[in-house]
């Protein structure tokens, strides 16, 4: 009998968690800047984004292939501009209108903001 409730919570827990994921907080993206691969096929671009939520800077990073991609993930979101995200220690997600939310790597290594000072402030 034991063994039949470790294995029923065992196999409810993923569902019972699942999109639990970080806080949920409304944000501020404040700047957004790139690394494009330009003329390459198969090449990697990477994208960064910088939040204001709450007391905190937020700065997002993905990295995406070129041809996987019909819109630069820059063109989805306007500075200035407030939306609800979710984030935790790793990862930051960001609704998109269509399909699943896209997921950031928290990434504070990059001097890449030119629009904000408090980005640019949050880059150790």
């Amino acid at each position: 009998m034991k063994a039949f409730v470790v294995l029923a919570i065992f196999l409810l827990a993923p569902v019972s968690f699942a999109g639990t994921e970080g806080q949920t907080v409304q944000a501020t993206m404040l700047d957004h800047n790139e690394y494009p691969c330009e003329n390459c096929l198969f090449g990697i671009s990477d994208y960064y984004f910088c939040f204001a939520a709450q007391d905190k800077i937020l700065v997002g990073h993905e990295k995406i292939r070129t041809q996987m991609r019909k819109h630069a993930p820059a063109e989805l979101m306007e500075r200035g501009k407030s939306i609800s995200i979710r984030y935790d220690d790793k990862f930051i997600w960001v609704p998109q209108v269509k399909g699943k939310d896209l997921k950031l790597t928290q990434d504070y290594s990059k001097k890449i903001f030119l629009q904000s000072d408090r980005c640019q402030a949050a880059i150790k």
